[in-house]
């Protein structure tokens, strides 16, 4: 859709054509009537030259990083120019969000070109791309033609995230990686053992076995990092905004873990993300808190185990949700940020 309005020195030179036609008849004069011709081929002259410049065009957009809620992210608006022959010119691209436009001084014919806007989104979710507004006051400023341009697709914002480091010193403080005997892994002797049926004859310790007369295998101390799994409480009733800090508790908890190398797993009412650990891992946790809604009922099955740690975001301390809570997990309140 395309739409043509006049400028404000658009609108002075209307006036002044207008102006100078009265003159015109009034008068007689034909170098006043060569002025007004010249005035008027100026104005249809923009017209026929703004619609040109304004054809053809297309958007892509592209976003390169990670996009969190209430941070500044940097889309990249690839305009390309369908035409055959006609460069396009002084074309700018606004987006909602963004309070400064980009902006292409020449796009050549059958050419794109790419430019960053910075912009932020309040609150995470997915967000549509939809329509676009294209404009340019090229040639003579006197029209702003605009245009609307539909980009497909969409773009996935993450929740807010919140500063969790003093929370999260303690629990690696209480409970640091901890060294587990494993017979197929690791470099550092951890304790010797009678042989199993099924042991590797090669890790045998034959002094041990000669002095006891029995057959001792090496142990290996395999050291893991700390498991955790995030428990979200996302159940009715509603907590609004108590809930949206939760699942940001909750976001930036395993982001801070997952940088300090733990494995991380989250429960959710109805959705489990598998331990992993690494920068795909974190996406795929974030890409489920993005999209995480209050559910009516807690359909999960919650399985402790000796070397994870639970902790468990809840909405407040009345929450319904801390009843699904296992006794012994570390509990972080919404309210409390």
């Amino acid at each position: 859709m395309r739409s043509l309005e006049l400028t404000r020195e658009g609108k002075r030179f209307l006036i002044a054509s207008s102006l100078i036609a009265v003159a015109a008849f009034n008068t007689g004069n034909n170098l006043i009537y060569l002025i007004f011709s010249l005035m008027l081929s100026f104005l249809v002259l923009s017209v026929v030259l703004a619609r040109m410049n304004m054809s053809g065009l297309s958007l892509d957009v592209g976003d390169g990083q990670a996009v969190f809620a209430g941070e500044e992210t940097s889309l990249t608006l690839l305009l390309k120019n369908g035409k055959s022959l006609i460069p396009s010119y002084s074309v700018k691209c606004w987006v909602t969000g963004s309070h400064v436009p980009a902006y292409y001084d020449v796009i050549p014919a059958l050419k794109d070109d790419g430019r960053d806007v910075r912009i932020s989104f309040q609150k995470r979710g997915l967000y549509r791309c939809a329509d676009f507004r294209v404009e340019s006051g090229f040639p003579f400023i006197l029209l702003n033609a605009r245009k609307k341009i539909n980009v497909s697709g969409s773009l996935l914002v993450y929740p807010f995230l919140v500063d969790v480091s003093a929370g999260i010193n303690q629990i690696v403080a209480a409970g640091a990686a901890e060294a587990l005997s494993a017979a197929d892994a690791g470099d550092d002797l951890y304790a010797l053992r009678k042989f199993r049926e099924g042991d590797d004859w090669r890790r045998i310790h034959w002094k041990a076995s000669a002095k006891r007369q029995v057959y001792f295998v090496k142990e290996y101390a395999e050291y893991r990092g700390l498991k955790v799994t995030i428990i979200l409480d996302n159940r009715l009733p509603e907590g609004g905004e108590l809930f949206e800090k939760a699942v940001s508790l909750a976001a930036s908890l395993a982001k801070d873990f997952i940088a300090r190398g733990y494995y991380i797993s989250l429960v959710t009412c109805r959705e489990t993300v598998p331990f992993g650990n690494g920068g795909e891992h974190l996406l795929n946790i974030l890409d489920v808190l993005a999209l995480v809604a209050e559910e009516g009922s807690w359909d999960n099955k919650l399985e402790e185990s000796a070397d994870e740690l639970l902790v468990a975001v809840l909405k407040n301390r009345a929450s319904p949700g801390g009843g699904y809570v296992p006794v012994g997990s570390m509990v972080f309140y919404a309210e409390d940020i």
